[in-house]
Order: C-alpha cells, then sequence, then structure tokens
C-alpha cells in the first residue's frame, strides 16, 4: 500500500476543519430554526368574527370587530390566485429557506438609495404573527423578523406557510386573508377568483389603502399589471394571457356594502341557537345559509316598487318567503318592506308572524276533502245557505255577491268561491281540516272551538313562513320539507361544526291528492268564473297560484310554485289597520307574479310529472258523473284512480217542448228557480209564486263585514211576480229608490247591528205587495 505524504495529509486536514467551521453556524442556525422554542402560528392568528354567508359565499353579515376574517384551507383557494401571490411577493418562495439570500443582497446593494423589497411571504407572515406593535430600531426588527421566519420554515412546510399567509395578509376594506378579500371585493369565492381578479387581489396587500379602488382605480390596475407581468415572468402564464386579462374590465362591490337581508339573519342565528346551543355565542364562526343573494335583493326592490304603487291604499308593509319545496332550503326572505322604517315596524319579521291566511287556506281543506271521497269532478252548490253555529246563523257570501249553483270542486277551489268550502267544511267537520292543517305544518292553528266554519275563510292565524311550506308539500305531491336556512358551520380552521341533517321529507299528502290540487291551483280555466280571463296571477310559464283575504282588507296573500320553487307573499300593515279595498289578487298577487319570474330567471320550469295513479275519465260538468243522454257540457277530469264515478246522470233532461231542463238537489231549486232555469221531472208547480219575495238576505241571515264584499256592501234582491212592478227595499225604514222587477236587486252599505228589511212591489191595477225579513251585520 502506498504512504500518502505528510504534508497531503495535513492539508486535508486542514480543509476539512475550515469547512467544518464554515459549517457550523449554518448547522446552529438550522437547529435553532428547528428546535428553538416557538409559538404556534395557529395560536398567534387572531380569532375573526362570526360571518354569515349567503349560499353563493356573499357575505350577509360580519361582526367587523376585529376585521373580516374568512378561513379557508389552501386547496380552497384557486391555484392561480396561489400562484399570483408567490410571482407578487415572492418569486422564489418555493425555494429558500425562509429568508432570500439574493433579495437581501440586492436590499444592501440599493443602500442607502432606492429601496428594495426584501421580505419573503415567510418574513411577512412572521412580522404579521409575532412583531405587532415591535419598536425597536429597524435593522434589529428585520433581524428579528428574519429568524423568525427561518423558525417558521424549519416547522412549517412551504403550504403551510402559505396557507397561513393567505388566510392573514391584510388586503383593505378590513378584510383579512385572500377569502374575505375575495367577497367583499368581487362577492365570489377566493376557489372562484380567475386569473384578472387573483392579479388584482394579489397587488393589494403592498398598500391596501394607496390601492383601493375607491379612492383611485388606477393605481389598483397598474398594481394589478404589475402581478401579471410577474406572473408572465415566472412562466405561469403566456403574454396573451396577460393582456387579457390587463384588459378585461372588473366590476368592484361597493366599499361599504348595506346588510343584506337581515331578517334573514336574524332567522338563521336563531335557527342556529336551536339546533346547537353551544355554538350560538362562540365567537370566530363561519355559518353557510341557503339564501340566495341574487334573488333576495331582487326580491325587496319588488316588495318596494309595489308598495309604491299602492300607498295611496293605504298599504305599507309586505313580507315574502320563497322556499325550494324539494329539501326546504329557504331561498329569500324579505320580512318588512324596508327593515330601516321604524314608522311602520320594519325591523319586525311578518314572515314569521301569525295573521288570518284567509281563502288561501282553501287548498286544504279540498285536500282533506279527497281524502274522503271528493274528486275534482264532485258537484258542490253555491247557492244561498245559512249555518247554525254556537254564535247565532252564518250566511256566507261569494267574493262578487252572486251565487254561482252548482259548480264542480275545481271551479270552485280555482275561483275560490266562499260557500261551497263552508258547506264542504259543515260536512267533513272543523276537526278534519285541523287535523290536515297540523299535517302540512300550520301549528298555530289550534282552538277548534274558536273557528268554526269561518276556519276555512282565513278564520285562524298562521304564519307566512309556514304556509308557504304547506303549498310546497303540493309543489313536490304530497312530501314536506322543513324550512330551514343555516346548511353548514365552520370554525376558524375551516373544519365543519354543524350540517343541516339531510332528512327524508315527511309525507303528508297521497301523491294523486297532491297533483290534483296542483292541476287546480294552475288551471285558468277554471279561474274564469271567479276572476275573469286576465289577472295579475298569469305567468308565462305553468305554475299553482292560491289567493287570500281576510276581514276588513286587513290581510292579503298569494302563494304558489313550480316544481322547484314556491312562494308566498303577504301584504298588509303591520299594526294591522285596514287597507283599502286591496284583495289578494290586487295587492299580493302582482309581487308574486314578479317574484316567482325572477325565481324562475328565464328557464322553462317544468311541470309536476303525472302519478300513475291518476286517471281520466269524461263527466258532466257539473254534476260530476258520467254524462246522461242529454248532458250539455261533457269534459274530461282527473281522478285518483279508483273514483271515477259510475253513475250516470240526471241532472238534465228534456222537456215535452224539447227544450234543456235542470233537475236540481233541493238545496238549488229555489236558486234554479231565481235563475230562470226549467225545472225538469217531478210534478209540476201548482201553488201560485208570491207576489214579492225576498230572496237575499234570507230570514234569520248572520252577515260579516268582510273583505270578500266589495266596497262593504251587500246585494239585496227581491223577485216580484209580474215582470212591470216596481220594488222599492227599505232597511229599518230608509226606503230606496224604486228598481223595476221582477228581479229587483239594489245594493247596501253593511252596518254592524240588526236590521229589517221591508220590500213593497208596486203592481199593475195600483195592487201593493209586501214582504219583509230580518238579518244581522256582525264584525268577525
Amino acid at each position: 500500500m502506498k504512504a500518502v505524504p505528510v504534508a497531503r495529509l495535513r492539508w486535508a486536514h486542514r480543509v476539512a476543519v475550515w469547512t467544518a467551521l464554515a459549517l457550523l453556524p449554518g448547522m446552529a442556525l438550522g437547529w435553532f430554526a428547528v428546535c428553538a422554542p416557538l409559538v404556534a402560528p395557529a395560536a398567534r392568528t387572531e380569532l375573526p368574527g362570526t360571518v354569515v354567508l349567503g349560499a353563493d359565499g356573499t357575505v350577509l353579515q360580519r361582526d367587523a370587530s376585529a376585521g373580516l376574517r374568512i378561513p379557508v384551507a389552501l386547496e380552497g383557494i384557486a391555484p392561480i390566485a396561489r400562484q399570483a401571490a408567490i410571482s407578487a411577493e415572492d418569486q422564489r418562495f418555493e425555494h429558500h429557506p425562509g429568508v432570500d439570500p439574493v433579495a437581501v443582497l440586492r436590499a444592501l446593494v440599493r443602500l442607502p438609495g432606492q429601496r428594495s423589497g426584501a421580505s419573503t411571504i415567510t418574513q411577512q407572515l412572521a412580522r404579521r404573527l409575532y412583531l405587532q406593535g415591535d419598536t425597536s430600531p429597524r435593522l434589529v426588527r428585520k433581524a428579528h423578523e428574519m429568524i423568525l421566519a427561518l423558525q417558521l420554515q424549519g416547522r412549517e412546510s412551504k403550504d403551510e406557510v402559505l396557507d397561513a399567509y393567505l388566510n392573514e395578509v391584510y388586503y383593505g376594506r378590513g378584510a383579512y386573508g385572500i377569502e374575505a378579500a375575495a367577497r367583499v371585493y368581487f362577492g365570489v369565492s377566493a376557489a372562484n377568483l380567475d386569473l384578472p381578479r387573483a392579479a388584482y387581489l394579489a397587488g393589494l396587500p403592498q398598500l391596501p389603502s394607496a390601492y383601493d379602488p375607491a379612492n383611485d382605480p388606477a393605481p389598483a390596475k397598474e398594481r394589478q399589471r404589475y402581478v401579471l407581468d410577474r406572473l408572465r415572468d415566472d412562466g405561469r402564464i403566456t403574454s396573451a394571457q396577460a393582456e387579457a386579462a390587463a384588459n378585461e374590465p372588473l366590476t368592484l362591490l361597493p366599499p361599504l356594502s348595506p346588510a343584506i337581508a337581515p331578517h334573514f339573519v336574524q332567522y338563521a342565528l336563531e335557527e342556529l341557537a336551536q339546533e346547537r346551543p353551544d355554538l350560538a355565542s362562540r365567537p370566530g364562526l363561519v355559518i353557510e345559509t341557503t339564501l340566495d343573494p341574487g334573488l333576495q335583493q331582487e326580491t325587496e326592490r319588488l316588495v318596494r316598487v309595489h308598495l309604491q304603487e299602492l300607498a295611496d291604499r293605504h298599504v305599507t308593509n309586505a313580507a315574502v318567503v320563497s322556499i325550494d319545496p324539494r329539501d326546504g332550503r329557504i331561498l329569500a326572505m324579505a320580512g318588512s318592506a324596508n327593515f330601516d322604517d321604524s314608522a311602520n315596524d320594519g325591523q319586525v319579521n311578518l314572515a314569521l308572524a301569525a295573521r288570518q291566511p284567509g281563502s288561501a287556506l282553501k287548498p286544504f281543506l279540498y285536500a282533506a276533502a279527497f281524502e274522503h271521497g271528493f274528486t275534482p269532478a264532485t258537484m258542490l252548490l253555491d247557492v244561498p245557505s245559512t249555518f247554525d253555529t254556537p254564535q247565532g246563523p252564518y250566511t256566507p257570501l261569494n267574493y262578487d255577491l252572486r251565487f254561482h249553483g252548482p259548480v264542480s270542486l275545481r271551479t270552485a277551489l280555482a275561483s275560490s268561491f266562499n260557500i261551497p268550502a263552508v258547506r264542504t267544511l259543515d260536512t267533513l267537520g272543523v276537526d278534519t281540516l285541523l287535523e290536515i292543517a297540523h299535517r302540512v305544518g300550520l301549528r298555530t292553528l289550534s282552538a277548534a272551538e274558536s273557528y268554526g266554519l269561518a276556519l276555512t275563510l282565513g278564520g285562524g292565524e298562521v304564519r307566512l313562513i309556514d304556509l308557504t311550506s304547506a303549498y310546497g308539500a303540493i309543489a313536490t305531491e304530497g312530501l314536506l320539507s322543513r324550512p330551514y336556512a343555516v346548511m353548514r358551520v365552520l370554525d376558524t380552521s375551516g373544519h365543519v361544526l354543524y350540517e343541516h341533517p339531510t332528512g327524508d321529507p315527511a309525507r303528508v299528502l297521497q301523491p294523486e291528492h297532491a297533483y290534483l290540487l296542483a292541476d287546480i291551483l294552475s288551471d285558468p280555466d277554471a279561474r274564469i268564473p271567479g276572476f275573469g280571463e286576465v289577472t295579475p296571477l298569469d305567468l308565462p310559464f305553468k305554475a299553482g297560484v292560491k289567493t287570500g283575504t281576510t276581514t276588513g282588507f286587513r290581510d292579503n296573500w298569494a302563494l304558489g310554485f313550480t316544481p322547484g320553487v314556491v312562494t308566498g307573499v303577504w301584504v298588509g300593515n303591520a299594526d294591522g289597520s285596514p287597507m283599502e279595498d286591496v284583495s289578494g289578487v290586487d295587492g299580493a298577487g302582482p309581487i308574486w307574479r314578479d317574484v316567482m319570474t325572477a325565481a324562475v330567471g328565464g328557464r322553462d320550469p317544468g311541470w309536476l310529472p303525472r302519478p300513475p295513479g291518476i286517471v281520466e275519465a269524461t263527466v258532466c260538468d257539473p254534476t260530476g258523473m258520467l254524462p246522461g243522454p242529454d248532458c250539455p257540457s261533457p269534459r274530461t277530469e282527473l281522478f285518483a284512480a279508483g273514483t271515477v264515478p259510475a253513475a250516470t246522470e240526471h241532472f238534465y233532461a228534456r222537456l215535452p217542448d224539447g227544450s234543456l231542463g235542470v233537475n236540481p238537489p233541493p238545496d238549488a231549486v229555489a236558486w234554479a228557480l231565481d235563475a230562470g232555469l226549467p225545472l225538469a221531472g217531478g210534478p209540476p208547480r201548482t201553488d201560485a209564486p208570491p207576489a214579492v219575495r225576498i230572496v237575499q238576505p234570507v230570514a234569520g241571515a248572520v252577515l260579516f263585514l268582510s273583505p270578500e264584499l266589495q266596497a262593504q256592501e251587500v246585494l239585496l234582491r227581491a223577485t216580484a211576480a209580474q215582470a212591470d212592478a216596481l220594488v222599492t227595499f227599505a232597511v229599518d225604514g230608509v226606503s230606496s229608490e224604486p228598481v223595476p222587477g221582477p228581479d229587483a236587486r239594489v245594493t247596501w252599505a253593511l252596518t254592524p247591528g240588526a236590521h229589517r228589511v221591508d220590500v213593497t212591489a208596486l203592481l199593475p191595477g195600483d195592487r201593493v205587495a209586501t214582504a219583509h225579513s230580518t238579518f244581522e251585520v256582525r264584525i268577525r
């Protein structure tokens, strides 16, 4: 073995010693970075205030006492936004140990001339977390910053450092972190940032106040161009992409957006407190809700516009709720016309107030009727009717002050005739309607004994949100999903603390019955007898809808649906004072129409699929039975399987002279005679009709001051045996002008109390015939 010269050994030893001595500081620094005590970054971050977000990430409400902070995981930030931050602040971030020697040397070379930034992303993070308020000399503070950066990078991975930086850096407008900044400036989440917006935000942290576009948009755009050039130089984008991004106009949100949907936010917070009391007062939460901010803002605008049109009719307030009936998500909630209007109780959430629903309750009466064997073709009687109640005789009237005789259930519901509804409730019983009302979520209806037969005309009280949800069960063929506002709650680390349970909806109506209701409520032809051919309820797509108006015009409603959205509207005054002749069609109807149009957004919403248990059959209208040989009005109707009528009608029959006569039920005979319809069958009448007879109001009737009466008037009607008779009405001794017979009519303004009506008919030959009757008017 060849010997190595001693001189060469000594030289190698010296090189090794020098190398060791040279590496010792680096080794020591490396040991210090890894092993020296350092408070974890997570413990140094400031706890953010709770923030409430819409379904698309729009900030609805925030606790800005410590700035707006919305934590987000690194994978929840668009890759281009991460790259833009690195290119703008620290191009060699992925390769240095926390301090960039090249940047430090560049800064030293330029001293004491022009300053050059040398702080890496890690140093900036260290400064924010550990050196806030440090008043040491600049060089000492800088040295401390570098040591802390080395410590941070020695303990945390590059992704962890970038994650912490992007969640902590200040972007201006009170926004800390890129998620908050994305929402404050653009109304999107960090995951949805594109190149122009990512570059824009990446340029803000250097001088947030100087680059605030509210002061001057030019500096921020110049800074954006700088970031785009750095991205191009780093090879992350092409020159064409940089140019296109620089030229793309950006729409920024206003610096101080007003609170969005304050009533909904309060509802969401109360819902969370009920579902998770342990989270109710916990700070630093991110509450993700179901609200569609675009639909919410359009809803609020539409309410203001339509209320301005009704201002001269003493209409000051309205509430709107839109729900996705398939899962119960609340899409919009306007609890009042103006949250800041203290004069009209703007801060009271009228979507949660119990008010009388008027005729808006009728679909659930007829749902109960379907369960008891009724069908859309079932014949109901719209004839003068008086019911004995514990409060005395009760005589309901229709909106148009007319009696329509025998009508189908379809027409009675779609046209909202009152008398057939009360007669149906009298047959089924109030408890039957209450049972189905509770089943669909109308729990505020509870006192059966206090409602009586007026329940179907809105004698009880319900909440708009509950009634809207109940209509949603019709839209989903009988499945009820409880409305909810909170989808998910996260903590400051992005961990999910609560998520709305995905339970199955409850079956509250049979699919066939719900479909039949939806078909009736979406039938414009069946609506014509009650509302005419053109109404504010008409939409360019198929939708079911029902209105309601309550006593004295104090509340009016419109509720309706497509398969994907159900909207309920209430219009009135928060203090319960009456409007001036504003019905559900006039007040709530136009708001419902426009909100539904906005919710659908120009798309065809489609319609409910027909259940297999629905069949078609031809019946004779309005009898609801199979057409007889003389039926003049056969039509096709829908039925739940097993309910198609088997009997043939004999309502229509030919008279000996070949003309068509009718065989009405006993309760409708008087109506048929008054309507001039020839009776078929049975013995001919041998008794002479009285010379004059009071047709309306019937003796002992009790009338109620009701919104169903235009101008709060009642029609007084009498028939005279001879066509050329002159008839005079006198109520409580006050006479009207004579009117010609044989069908004499005058109107009389309803006044509370007991009244007597006297009718005098002047017949040919100076003969006089008289009749009298008594009735009562009450305030419900």
